[in-house]
């Protein structure tokens, strides 16, 4: 990236040479006052917010009133029209920056062992997630891969990792038990309505045969293990060996009649919430979602699912990070992030899409050529006539 450095270094000094000599050339126009005094002429711009000021009292004073940082934002969008030699030279000084926190970060990693995972596996065997699977070059051991390959292949999901310093990944524990085929899921439930309090958990061991329904029905009616009486004669010992008192103990339903014992971990200040909020609500009278992936930030887009039906069936032809998230709202939410919310009623695969697409074209195609048969005989007609 050095020759680019230096392309717009020599870009910066014939545009600023340039525009010192216009300025010489052009007529002197009445100075502008001080906004923050209004008594003397400015002489600095506020790079955050562009305020003019006459001296370093006045700039500071601006900075403590208006809460400025003083530094301009680096990553905001500028104008083609407003873009000039100042701008590139910021951006010059921003992607240095980013190639320095760049090399620091490499170094950290390699100092703390992150760089030097080495995983086990075959000869000429390649260890590392293909572009669909997640991030390149972010090295999967042999239990991940084998997870990333039966999720795609027996339950149509596709599972992405993430770095090994993310806490996501650090978060994850989901598996997949063989004897049973199917996964056991790291889940996280997050209730965005909720405010002034942590809105979302994680629950771990949920299997996907099981429906996120009965995990909330149950959640809502049980009681928590803090209220539990506690075993006559129990010991200190023994009271250590119970259940944790923030859990909540479950017997899940699955799609085969069988029921999995099940300990949530729902925080027991948002259990209380939960109840107030949602205890007289049905499960099937609130909406329900997961967001799905690889779209841009500013285009959040969302899909329904059906929570009393297994999981595994609500997942199909969708991309995970790490592990799913689910979002419960009491009625459909109309942005994110100040952005507009789409929502889609079903999951549709990405090849039923392009099938759609592909066969709206050979109907367009079907109905040009019927149209041209039908003038061209219109015309023969004509000449026979």
């Amino acid at each position: 990236m050095r020759h680019i450095y230096e392309a717009l270094a020599v870009a910066y000094i014939e545009d600023y040479t340039y525009h010192t000599r216009m300025a010489d050339t052009e007529p002197k126009t009445e100075a502008i006052l001080c906004e923050q005094c209004q008594q003397i002429p400015a002489k600095y711009k506020c790079p955050g917010c562009l305020v003019r000021t006459c001296s370093l009292a006045c700039s500071k004073t601006h900075k403590s009133e208006a809460n400025c940082s003083g530094q301009r934002d680096k990553a905001v969008f500028v104008k083609r029209a407003d873009y000039d030699a100042n701008t590139m030279m910021s951006d010059y000084g921003f992607l240095q920056d980013l190639t320095r926190d760049h090399a620091l970060l490499l170094r950290d990693a390699h100092e703390q062992g992150v760089a030097q995972v080495k995983q086990k596996g075959r000869a000429g065997q390649n260890n590392t997630v293909s572009h669909g699977d997640g991030p390149p070059n972010v090295p999967l051991d042999r239990s991940q891969r084998n997870i990333v390959t039966r999720a795609k292949e027996q339950r149509q999901v596709m599972i992405r990792y993430m770095s090994p310093g993310i806490k996501r990944h650090q978060q994850n524990k989901t598996i997949w038990v063989s004897a049973k085929s199917r996964l056991v899921w790291t889940l996280e439930i997050a209730i965005p309505e909720i405010t002034g309090l942590p809105n979302k958990w994680i629950e771990n061991g949920f299997h996907d045969v099981c429906q996120v329904g009965n995990l909330w029905t149950g959640i809502l009616s049980e009681q928590s293990n803090a209220n539990e009486p506690k075993a006559d004669g129990g010991d200190e010992k023994g009271s250590r060996k119970r259940a944790r008192t923030d859990e909540v103990r479950l017997q899940l339903l699955s799609d085969d009649g069988n029921k999995y014992p099940f300990k949530s971990s729902v925080p027991a200040e948002l259990l209380q919430v939960l109840k107030q909020k949602f205890s007289k609500l049905p499960v099937e009278d609130l909406v329900w979602l997961i967001r799905i992936q690889n779209l841009p930030a500013n285009k959040p887009t969302f899909c329904k699912i059906d929570p009393l039906q297994p999981l595994y069936t609500q997942l199909r032809y969708q991309t995970v990070l790490e592990f799913p998230t689910v979002y419960v709202y009491s009625q459909e939410p109309t942005t994110w992030d100040g952005h507009a919310v789409t929502i889609q009623e079903h999951c549709v695969a990405e090849n039923d899409t392009e099938d759609a697409a592909i066969a709206a074209n050979s109907d367009k195609e079907a109905a040009v050529v019927e149209c041209a048969i039908a003038a061209n005989s219109d015309k023969e007609a004509a000449v026979v006539e």
